[in-house]
């Protein structure tokens, strides 16, 4: 029952799911063997974790082919543990629940490929099955328990980033025109604030507007179509 594969299962469903019904997959292109090439020659990324280590990997692909980069988020997770010989000892809910702003402790590592148009990131929010095993070779935090693997049990939703606009709607409207990362924490974005502040500073989104005592300042910068217009308008192009 007990998985030894390379992959985990979650990978492999995901895999499987994005595939459809005419996908290849495993399938060598420009060097790298990519999870999954559908009939419009487009490729599919599944990467579960560490978006980062596919950064020079999508950087060669995105030069002439479309690519969405598939990254589960577990909404909740049912956990599993085994005993060595297979038998279940207990089950339990973790208490944890992901969203999406998880995303952005992700995208610190691919940051500067966000914007390129053709690259599509989709975040699945899911419920998992995490396996473990106690067989004493996992960490001293978990009194030796092991993560074994991870499995699909259900898709809740997809979200598909495409560019700056669906990375702007992530912003709540609830904050004033200026707010620090512990506003935008208390109104969705939770512990994943500052590394979320850090990442649309990077790419555009966000500005420096001073500071509240010893904490940044941050403002919606305009978007790329309306500083357009105003260059436009300031040139008498209109």
């Amino acid at each position: 029952m007990i998985n030894t594969w390379n992959e985990s299962l979650l990978h492999e469903e995901l895999k499987e799911y994005f595939r459809g019904e005419n996908g290849r997959t495993e399938i060598p292109v420009d060097g790298s063997i990519c999870d999954v090439v559908l009939e419009d020659n487009s490729i599919v990324e599944v990467q579960t974790k560490n978006l980062g280590k596919l950064k020079k990997k999508l950087e060669k692909l995105l030069i002439d082919r479309k690519v969405n980069l598939v990254h589960p988020i577990a909404r909740n997770t049912l956990i599993e543990t085994y005993s060595p010989e297979g038998i279940l000892v207990s089950r339990r809910k973790s208490p944890k629940h992901g969203n999406v702003y998880q995303l952005f402790h992700e995208l610190t590592g691919i940051w500067q490929l966000v914007k390129n148009p053709n690259l599509t990131i989709s975040v699945i929010e899911t419920d998992i099955l995490e396996l473990r095993i106690a067989d004493g070779t996992g960490s001293w935090r978990r009194k030796g328990i092991r993560t074994d693997d991870r499995k699909l049990i259900r898709i809740h939703e997809i979200r598909k980033f495409r560019g700056e606009a669906d990375f702007r709607a992530l912003v709540p409207g609830s904050l004033g025109a200026s707010f620090t990362a512990a506003d935008l924490g208390q109104a969705g974005a939770g512990i994943n604030a500052g590394r979320m502040a850090w990442v649309l500073r990077k790419i555009g989104i966000l500005e420096l507007s001073g500071k509240r005592g010893r904490a940044f300042l941050y403002r919606l910068r305009p978007s790329d179509e309306n500083r357009d217009r105003d260059e436009n308008l300031r040139a008498g192009t209109f």
